[in-house]
């Protein structure tokens, strides 16, 4: 005859079942999501300041996402998933991406990050833009000192908001002479390192300049963290309607995982042990 299990054995057995059961359903779950290469379509600001390499493994891990990364300006990373190339998408120009999701192309924009454009110029700074009271002065004694100006001019969120500065305080663009509004037509770090080569000055995101900052030896931060310039970012799906073939489940997983507490934490922890402080604060 078999003998009967001893009552506590038997609670400890049924709990070892348990928990191997929890931890079999654990490790299934993670590897039911197959493995997934989506397109990101994003600004050059989002990949230079190495937070999508700092993301990377964790993303990889949690969701068994790699990302193919696409770096930009926003208006042209906006036309990228206009376009149908891509399929997902992170930029910094509000009103472009508005229009981006009331023309029926993309769907359900989520700001999740944040962090602040600043007034990059050379140490000395002629300007006196440190001495500012206003980010939209700073740029009128920018123009007034007659200090070289670089634009990115590229249609990026950086370039719309350099332009709303100047518009701000009351100068319009186009009515600045070749020498000294620079138009680059390139990214933040090429234009940061243009900048630095002539004593110039330039609207930067922070996170960038940081960043790079051992290549900027010549630049420093003048003026930062005034409400004219916050930064926010968002993600933003492809409409399925519009272009069924993109990788509609791993974008909408994607766009979940970066509003996760447990992924925002990490957003947020970024760049503190090197710089001493978060390169993007979160929502």
């Amino acid at each position: 005859m078999m003998k009967a299990v001893k009552q506590p054995l038997r609670h400890a057995l049924l709990w070892g079942v348990v928990v191997a059961t929890a931890l079999g359903l654990t490790a299934c779950g993670k590897k039911s999501n197959p493995d997934v290469t989506l397109i990101l379509s994003t600004t050059t600001s989002v990949n230079d300041s190495g937070l999508l390499a700092y993301l990377a493994p964790y993303l990889k891990e949690e969701e068994n996402i790699t990302l193919d990364i696409l770096a930009q300006g926003s208006g042209q990373a906006i036309k990228t998933a206009s376009d149908g190339n891509c399929d997902v998408l992170i930029a910094h120009s509000p009103a472009a991406e508005r229009d981006f999701v009331d023309g029926g192309t993309g769907e359900n924009r989520q700001e999740f990050m944040y962090n602040y454009f600043v007034i990059i110029g050379p140490k000395d700074d002629p300007a006196n833009v440190a001495g500012s009271v206003s980010a939209s002065s700073a740029f009128t004694g920018i123009y007034e000192n007659g200090a070289d100006f670089y634009s990115r001019d590229d249609s990026s969120g950086t370039d719309s908001k350099e332009k709303s500065l100047w518009s701000a305080a009351g100068i319009d663009t186009s009515d600045l002479p070749d020498d000294f509004y620079l138009k680059t037509g390139k990214g933040m770090l090429d234009t940061l390192i243009m900048a630095d080569n002539t004593g110039g000055y330039t609207l930067s995101d922070k996170s960038t300049f940081l960043a790079n900052a051992d290549k900027l030896p010549n630049l420093t931060i003048l003026y930062e963290k005034n409400d004219e310039l916050k930064n926010v970012y968002s993600v933003i799906l492809v409409n399925p309607d519009v272009y069924p073939d993109l990788q509609h489940e791993a974008a909408k997983r994607f766009h979940a995982w970066l509003s996760l507490k447990s992924t925002l934490e990490k957003i947020a922890a970024f760049g503190l042990d090197t710089y001493g402080e978060s390169l993007f604060f979160v929502n």
